[in-house]
């Protein structure tokens, strides 16, 4: 049996708990269970009924990811607040919680004194990523994963082993569903509605990296762009990844980067945000008069329509009259409950502003750097994409940076 000819089809759920590898034998799959943490110290902050879950209390100590918490981990039933002498207060009165994100806050009048340590007790459900592996002999075994919050890499297979499917549990899971199930199917990523080479498109750019010129670019953008997620060192974040190909692919001309990014920030505010401060569009984007801006706001992510043509017809005209050449990028994936979707499984991406975005950029005569269509693809090569998020809500780690390096560098020709 050819171990490439396995593809998703033959990889099915046969059991609550159980796999069935066509001509490779069924896996049991170990069940999803709760893990119990008791006795967490803790001082409460004051409760914060408004803002996200994630920042409304203490954080529970097993559910920290990168600056948030993995929302849906816990299991609200558990969770009970005592005293040193194990005396429970009561939810409501002396405390309470945001059970979605896992946060923890003491009310103000309740029984919990502002200096004095709790203990805490919750039960949570971690991820899990198993993958289904197949030798060259065509017999399968699935390989389990560390379970986890937040960032997770896939388990080491063994030489001569072939990834065919992972077996993706996040949160409670009573039962495995084909929804559980990611295939690594062999579909190559669809080709994107835009693209646009920087033949046509960043012309002047292209000629000066050919010729041996130096080219200054400007990398804009939000937290993304200002390495959120990663955990190396800025040379990893997506601008660096694509600075130093772009080195490689065109080595005789000095490239200069500069990066302007404001966590939390949109392309509006950043425009518009005083002269002088922090954050200055002139200073920041327009003063180094580069050759190239690209531009990354998954925070614009809430523009669409003609709001949206109209705000970015503003920032192609100024951008353009300063002499710059522009690439639009499109933002990787966030959980799945702010894009209006359900579980990973999806190959689309259905925010409206994606969809608008590339449709400006093909009015326009823009490139885009669809960095969105490869975050489409990855259940497909058996990845969830969000064990890419560092933060479990919208900051890729370096594998999504590269995501963004490989879209950019596909508005490129080979030299």
């Amino acid at each position: 049996m050819s171990v490439c000819a396995l593809v998703s089809a033959q990889v099915e759920v046969t059991g609550p708990w159980q796999v069935t590898v066509k001509g490779g034998g069924t896996l049991a799959v170990p069940p999803q269970t709760a893990v119990e943490i008791r006795g967490e110290a803790h001082k409460l902050p004051v409760f914060r009924p408004t803002g996200g879950g994630w920042t409304k209390g203490a954080k529970l100590s097993r559910l920290v990811t990168q600056e948030c918490t993995a929302a849906g981990a816990l299991v609200p039933a558990s969770l009970k607040v005592k005293a040193p002498d194990g005396t429970e207060y009561a939810r409501g009165t002396d405390w309470e919680a945001d059970d979605l994100w896992g946060t923890v806050g003491r009310v103000e009048g309740g029984k919990i004194p502002a200096d004095q340590a709790v203990s805490v007790d919750y039960d949570y459900y971690p991820n899990r990523m198993c993958l289904v592996a197949v030798d060259a002999a065509g017999k399968a075994r699935l390989v389990v994963g560390e379970p986890g919050v937040g960032i997770q890499l896939p388990p080491a297979l063994a030489a001569g082993e072939q990834h065919v499917a992972t077996v993706w549990l996040s949160g409670e899971v009573k039962e495995l569903t084909e929804a559980n199930v990611l295939p690594v199917d062999g579909t190559p990523e669809p080709p994107s509605e835009w693209i646009g080479s920087a033949e046509t498109l960043c012309p002047k750019t292209l000629a000066k990296l050919r010729a041996g010129e130096p080219v200054t670019i400007v990398a804009w953008g939000d937290s993304v762009t200002n390495g959120g997620g990663v955990r190396s060192g800025q040379d990893n974040w997506y601008q660096y990844v694509f600075l130093k190909r772009l080195r490689e692919r065109f080595p005789k001309s000095e490239i200069t980067l500069h990066t302007a990014s404001w966590p939390g920030g949109n392309s509006r505010g950043y425009m518009s945000a005083p002269a002088g401060g922090k954050y200055d569009f002139q200073r920041d984007v327009l003063d180094p008069k580069p050759d190239l801006v690209t531009i990354e706001f998954v925070n614009d992510a809430g523009w669409k329509g003609d709001g949206l043509k109209q705000h970015y017809t503003k920032i192609r005209e100024i951008l353009q009259g300063n002499g710059s050449e522009i690439i639009l990028i499109t933002p990787h994936f966030v959980r799945p409950d702010w894009m209006g979707v359900t579980g990973t499984k999806f190959d689309d991406d259905p925010r409206p502003y994606v969809q608008d975005l590339r449709e400006f950029a093909r009015e326009n005569q823009l490139p885009v750097a669809d960095a969105s269509r490869f975050w489409g693809h990855l259940w497909r090569e058996g990845t969830p994409y969000m064990t890419l998020e560092g933060n479990s809500i919208n900051h890729p780690d370096e594998r999504g940076h590269r995501l963004f390096a490989d879209a950019l560098m596909e508005v490129f020709p080979a030299k």
